[in-house]
């Protein structure tokens, strides 16, 4: 594999090779290929200093003499046209031009370089910035550049703007950083990764570690001890958009590892953390040709899907839509996740049949009595006894005979009832009124078996089903973002706004169509609809099925035994799932994949997953060992959301 980022320097630009000795033209040719792999090239420019002719380590004062008037302008300016002509010149096959990074004075919080504050008098470090940006883009007319500033080493806000050139000249927060060596020092990183993503976010900016390493790597373990915890410090410096290691001149200095370097293995478990993404990883054009066709036919709108093989990220991406009204998709956007909250609860439920509380063949009556006295409509409509009691088995594959979706938010009915409710105590009461639609076990009827299952939990756990879900599942995932509950802040800032589509067009839609309230304290935890989740949160819930059942750290959620037995077709000859022309069969929780000729969209046998009422998909591969997630919110679902991504994912795998 290669990098995602690549860092260049163009220090020496008035010579045939810069002051490492890469020739420029040899430059050019690298970062033509690494854009065309889908790679991003950062570069930097340690520029001689402008009158002595030394290098950029010759910190004499001189910056003032560089500004408009200034005795050094016009020479100053002619290596700036050095920077430009290289800058103007890398363009792919097509004629347009390559997107570059670049980090024009870098690190100017230090005293090595000619630059840094501590030489410039006040207001000539931001002149110097805002005057070479305006040359860049005013007079040489180049609009493919980025610009990322990187001081060094700060720890604090005060340090960190000080400087600052104005949010009209700084599009990228950099912050380079070497002090991590030790232990210790991983918080103080983890601390200024935090700190440099919410200034970059309270400024409308995406934030970067554009330099870090040490020199030869002599600690073995360097990559998952130090820098990727102090990536993983907390959400903020998970925001860190990238990683850039400074050089590897030779291998008496370098910041990478090379083969059979004693941090070399350790290297390879960075590279394997869900946390980073490389170059090979940011492929499947497909699937992102995908995402945007179902936006531009109109078939939904901002979008974001995942694909993880091998516990490995190969793909992940948003593409947002420019319709009015609807949000730009974070890694923090939350989606209300409606069936999906299904398999959460099948696989929670299991855990307890795991631990011998309950057989798949029990009454539910057993824990709830309420049930035991259910009544029927039979094929004259007239209520009767049912003739056997429901079971847990029936619950997990919808064969109870429980509705409950009769009704809706503006519609009299059940769900309208249930809706309003406080508990899932209540939620029984209401629905043990309702005669079933058939008799438990005839036939398949989706409704709110799952969310009766969640109370049951609730018995035999001894405790609320939202503190079993986060003991026994989202905990130990690190399922961090995953809930029932939204606060204010969230659903104002991180919750994606549903869109209703309405003869041929999307409307936004009303907050009375969102239909659950997911009011912080409320106890109904509704175990088949409720819960509230984000890409990176339902991951983990896939990585662990992918896992057979384990967390990435070998500890059990599930046996491999149990999990085996949710996969098994549950349904035999009972009708009402799919119909002989269905491709799939149905487990405990889970639709899974049977005949593919019948409409696998290229999947193997024996993929298995769930949707969500608002367009939310994902299914597990074990044969690949991959999951895959596909998030967007819009009433109804289309077909083609599910057909399309699949198909693509597949395309892209290969044979």
């Amino acid at each position: 594999d290669y990098p995602a980022v690549y860092g260049w320097d163009l220090g020496d630009v008035h010579l045939n090779q810069n002051l490492d000795g890469v020739s420029f033209s040899e430059m050019k040719r690298l970062i033509r290929e690494a854009d065309a792999r889908g790679g991003i090239n950062t570069i930097s420019m340690h520029l001689d200093h402008p009158i002595s002719g030394r290098n950029a380590w010759d910190n004499t004062k001189v910056v003032g003499k560089l500004l408009p008037g200034g005795t050094a302008n016009e020479k100053f300016l002619t290596t700036l046209d050095l920077v430009a002509s290289f800058l103007a010149d890398l363009k792919r096959e097509d004629g347009s031009f390559i997107p570059i990074i670049l980090r024009p004075f870098h690190e100017h919080s230090e005293q090595w370089p000619w630059w840094g504050l501590s030489h410039c008098e006040d207001g000539e470090f931001i002149a110097l910035w805002r005057m070479t940006v305006n040359y860049f883009r005013l007079t040489k007319q180049l609009h493919h550049i980025l610009y990322a500033i990187s001081p060094q080493d700060v720890v604090d806000e005060k340090d960190y703007m000080e400087g600052y050139p104005g949010d009209d000249y700084v599009d990228i927060f950099g912050l380079d950083y070497y002090k991590i060596w030790k232990h210790r020092d991983v918080h103080k990183m983890g601390e200024a990764l935090s700190m440099v993503a919410k200034l970059a976010d309270s400024h409308g900016k995406i934030s970067a570690l554009t330099e870090t390493g040490i020199d030869k790597v002599p600690i073995s373990n360097w990559w998952t001890e130090r820098l990727l915890p102090a990536l993983n410090h907390d959400k903020w410096s998970r925001k860190t958009a990238w990683a850039l290691l400074w050089r590897n001149k030779s291998r008496g200095h370098h910041f990478g590892p090379y083969h059979g370097h004693q941090s070399a293995p350790d290297f390879t478990k960075f590279y394997d953390s869900e946390l980073t993404i490389f170059e090979g990883q940011t492929g499947m054009p497909k699937v992102r040709a995908a995402q945007e066709k179902l936006i531009k036919n109109q078939h939904c709108l901002s979008n974001v899907a995942k694909v993880v093989q091998q516990g490995k990220v190969i793909y992940h991406g948003a593409v947002n839509s420019t319709f009015p009204g609807d949000r730009p998709i974070t890694d923090d956007t939350l989606f209300p996740i409606w069936s999906m909250t299904k398999p959460i609860t099948s696989v929670a439920a299991m855990i307890l049949h795991e631990r011998g509380l309950f057989g798949l063949d029990d009454p539910v009556s057993k824990v709830i009595p309420q049930l035991s006295q259910l009544k029927v409509h039979n094929q004259k409509g007239v209520v009767e006894p049912i003739k056997r009691e429901i079971t847990f088995r029936d619950l997990l594959r919808h064969t109870s005979g429980v509705y409950g979706y009769d009704g809706s938010f503006h519609e009299e009915g059940t769900w309208k009832e249930i809706i309003e409710l406080k508990s899932l105590a209540e939620m029984i009461d209401l629905l043990v009124k309702q005669p079933l639609k058939h008799h438990p076990g005839e036939r398949y009827t989706y409704g709110m078996s799952t969310a009766i299952l969640g109370r049951a939990i609730e018995i035999i756990s001894e405790q609320d089903f939202a503190s079993f879900l986060e003991k026994e599942i989202f905990h130990p995932l690190g399922m961090e973002e995953t809930s029932f509950h939204l606060n204010k802040i969230d659903r104002e800032q991180r919750f994606q706004p549903l869109f209703v589509k309405e003869k041929e067009n999307f409307r936004r839609g009303t907050k009375a169509e969102d239909e659950l309230y997911y009011q912080p304290g409320s106890a109904l935890a509704l175990g088949g609809e409720g819960l509230i989740s984000n890409l990176r949160d339902y991951g983990r819930f896939c990585q662990m099925l992918v896992d057979r059942g384990r967390t990435r750290d070998g500890n059990k959620i599930i046996s491999e035994e149990t999990l085996s037995i949710m996969l098994s077709d549950q349904m035999g000859e009972t009708p009402g799932f799919g119909g002989k022309r269905s491709p799939n069969k149905l487990g405990l929780g889970f639709y899974v994949l049977e005949n593919p000729e019948l409409g696998g969209n290229g999947a193997p046998k024996g993929i298995y997953g769930w949707g969500g009422y608002h367009t939310t998909h994902f299914w597990i591969d074990p044969v690949n060992e991959l999951y895959a997630i596909f998030l967007t919110r819009l009433y109804p679902t289309p077909s083609e959301s599910l057909q399309i991504f699949r198909t693509a994912v597949y395309e892209s795998l290969g044979p």
